[in-house]
């Protein structure tokens, strides 16, 4: 077929990537996710990955830029998609509690299109080789290998939905009590089952778009389907260039005939409309013939297309192997496409240990407030909170310290429960490869109506822990209030010494 739509997915993926790099850039956000923190959360063995020293993440965000301008037009093509994969790879592992599953998308998209020719046609690099001549089209593995990227997400997706949580619309009915009364949409939010409108409507979406998009019959109904299911989500939820981008690759999934004729009737319009000759457009009525002969470079690239798509095809069966509920203990959470599918509210203290004496310590003293909102849903970036704690009261020479954690989590509207053991030490709990001994694997039963209590009444509902009986006599603000007072003491108290 025509290299044509891998020039047209070349154009998105670099404006998106554009974009995505911009977010970053704009009111400094690089600072608040990558210098304002005490630490970085990290994956196992990565850990010696750290972000870029000065204004070193300024730079990278504006060579990803360039580089996403380099790759949109075509120019040093494989080059400038490595760099693109790099860029995202290197993000997501500075700083783990970021993740998101459309940054690891574009990352899967920006590491194929490296071994894919991305550039055989409307690109800087087919123009400077002069290769008028050369091959124009793809073979189809590899145009297949393109959808089958793009429709991971959709595929998995709705695997992921296939759970108790999700079907009863668990996670969806918290989603449509908090917007209620927003403008326009909450009239449509406050209608009886919404909820489970949404649920339902999710996982049909996600199983059925990809054969609907295909066929031409039912094509007009998955893109009406699309713009309102992905418009929906741009507008109710913050998820960044994830819907958009997904709309502008619907046509992926259309069948090689549409795309080739689409592929014609629009370059040939392009081309009348800038006065130059149609040379560079191979119409395929019927399937392009590729030339090339089966030689050992492409016998390479079906091997490793074959390899990545069976790690791609493994990894997101990693939550329905593993012990427990990835949604509560987040084990194969990660890489899996396992999207929306819980809402968590999280509060967390930590109970530093020092022979008889102990000390309270809320979560928002370790962490920024961007970390605040999605690290506490891992037990396992908790146990990493708690190691720094313990860092930091060795470096003002407490080498005895020992930490605890009051880690209260309410999955899907259920009432809280601690998430982490509070009577394991966390700072020498070990991640296991399989589950965590320090790591509780029930959440409790779902409630109905959903638990929607403030933090401050969160301690009146739930059985203290011995280690945390004194913490919750009072309620987190007023814990709260008396640490700030502690640190702003012992703040004014050093002042006072160093003007001495």
């Amino acid at each position: 077929m025509t290299a044509l739509p891998l020039a047209w997915l070349r154009v998105l993926v670099g404006v998106t990537y554009w974009f995505w790099a911009s977010g970053y850039l704009a009111d400094d956000r690089w600072r608040v996710f990558f210098q304002q923190p005490r630490f970085l959360f990290k994956y196992a063995g990565l850990e010696w990955v750290q972000p870029w020293p000065g204004d070193g993440m300024w730079w990278h965000f504006q060579l990803t830029r360039l580089a996403a301008v380099f790759f949109a037009i075509g120019f040093i093509t494989p080059i400038s998609a490595a760099i693109l994969a790099f860029s995202m790879a290197f993000v997501l592992v500075s700083e783990r509690q970021i993740y998101n599953n459309h940054d690891y998308l574009l990352a899967c998209v920006a590491l194929v299109s490296v071994f894919l020719p991305m550039a055989r046609q409307l690109s800087v690099d087919h123009w400077l080789r002069g290769n008028r001549g050369g091959p124009q089209a793809i073979r189809r593995w590899q145009w297949w290998l393109v959808r089958f990227q793009l429709g991971l997400p959709y595929a998995f997706g709705a695997i992921a939905k296939l759970d108790q949580d999700w079907l009863r619309g668990l996670p969806t009915e918290l989603w449509v009590r908090s917007r209620v009364d927003t403008p326009l949409i909450g009239s449509v939010m406050a209608l009886p089952h919404m909820n489970l409108f949404i649920a339902w409507g999710g996982l049909l979406f996600d199983a059925l778009i990809i054969p609907g998009l295909y066929f031409r019959r039912t094509r007009s109904f998955a893109i009406t389907a699309a713009l309102v299911f992905h418009l929906t989500n741009a507008t109710i939820f913050t998820i960044g260039v994830f819907p958009w981008f997904m709309l502008a690759t619907m046509w992926v999934f259309f069948s090689s005939n549409a795309i080739s004729n689409f592929t014609y009737r629009i370059s040939s319009l392009v081309q009348r409309r800038l006065g130059i000759a149609n040379a560079d457009v191979v119409r395929v009525d019927r399937p392009t013939r590729v030339v090339a002969a089966i030689g050992p470079r492409h016998l390479a690239g079906v091997v490793l297309a074959f390899v990545y798509v069976t790690v791609q095809l493994l990894l997101p069966v990693r939550p329905w192997l593993l012990p427990g509920n990835a949604s509560w203990n987040e084990r194969g959470q990660r890489f899996s496409w396992r999207m929306m599918l819980r809402h968590k509210d999280c509060l967390t203290w930590f109970r530093i240990e020092t022979g008889d004496d102990h000390l309270f310590v809320p979560a928002n003293f370790v962490m920024t407030p961007n970390q605040l909102r999605r690290a506490p849903r891992d037990p396992e970036l908790v146990r990493q909170a708690a190691v720094q704690l313990r860092s930091m009261a060795q470096s003002i020479g407490v080498s005895n310290a020992n930490v605890y954690a009051l880690h209260l989590v309410s999955l899907n509207g259920r009432r809280p429960k601690c998430l982490v053991d509070p009577d394991k030490e966390l700072t020498r709990a070990k991640r296991g490869w399989w589950s965590d001994d320090w790591v509780k694997q029930d959440p409790g039963p779902p409630k109905k109506p959903p638990y929607r209590q403030p933090f401050d009444r969160w301690w009146q509902d739930v059985d203290p822990p011995p280690r945390f009986v004194d913490l919750m006599t009072m309620r987190p603000s007023e814990a709260q209030r008396l640490f700030d007072q502690l640190i702003a003491s012992q703040q004014s108290d050093a002042s006072a010494d160093d003007e001495r």
